[in-house]
This record gives structure tokens, sequence and C-alpha cells, in this order.
């Protein structure tokens, strides 16, 4: 397949406390179509990155173009957890505009939250 049909958008997640992220942390990166409130977001690419404490937080989401429909809203929702708990998440969606060609890297802001990684993102 061709990779004239997706395209890329990266970037850098940040907390902004000034600590160190616990041992076996994993970054969690989505992108999702965001467009009906109605239903739950629809995935168009994730990321998943183990250790994310020692491999950092930069991010790169493959999608497809096909998947990209007119007038619809797209953003990055990002967490990072532990086995124990999620530690910090995108409180807003981080809003992007898909089919075009990302020349700057996108930055999205998680923030410090304490919930059980298993629960609803």
């Amino acid at each position: 397949m061709s990779n004239e049909y997706e395209k890329s958008i990266g970037g850098t997640v940040h907390y902004l406390l000034r600590i160190q992220l616990p041992p076996n942390s994993t970054l969690h990166v989505n992108l999702l179509d965001v467009t009906s409130t109605d239903v739950p977001a629809k995935e168009l690419a994730r990321q998943v990155i183990p250790n994310a404490e020692t491999t950092g937080l930069d991010f790169n989401l493959l999608y497809k173009v096909a998947d990209v429909l007119p007038d619809h809203r797209y953003a990055i929702r990002a967490r990072i957890e532990t086995t124990e708990q999620v530690i910090f998440a995108t409180t807003k969606d981080h809003a992007v505009q898909l089919g075009v060609d990302h020349l700057r890297p996108e930055d999205v802001i998680v923030r410090n939250v304490r919930t059980k990684p298993d629960s609803n993102f």
C-alpha cells in the first residue's frame, strides 16, 4: 500500500508538573473523530509508548486520508499511566485539522489526574 493514502500527525505530550514520571509509565495517544456528542468518538489512530519515563513523550500517529470527512472535527487525546492509575490526561480535546501536511509538531498538554487505568478515556 502506498503511503499517499496515509498521512501522519506528530508532536509531543507535555505535563506541567515538574516531577519525574514513575517507572514503567505508559503514554497513550489517540486521534479521534469527535464530531458527534451523541456517540463515542471514533478512533482513527492510536499509539502506545511503554517506558515513557525513559523513551520520552514524542508521538507520531498514522491515519488513513479516506477516514477524514468534510465538516468533521478531529482531536488528539493523551494520557500517561502506571499499572495502578492514570496520572496525567488531556482534560480538553486538542483540536487538529486533518488531511493537510503538518509542518509543525503538535504540543498536547496533559494535566494531573488520579483514576484507574481501565476507566473510560
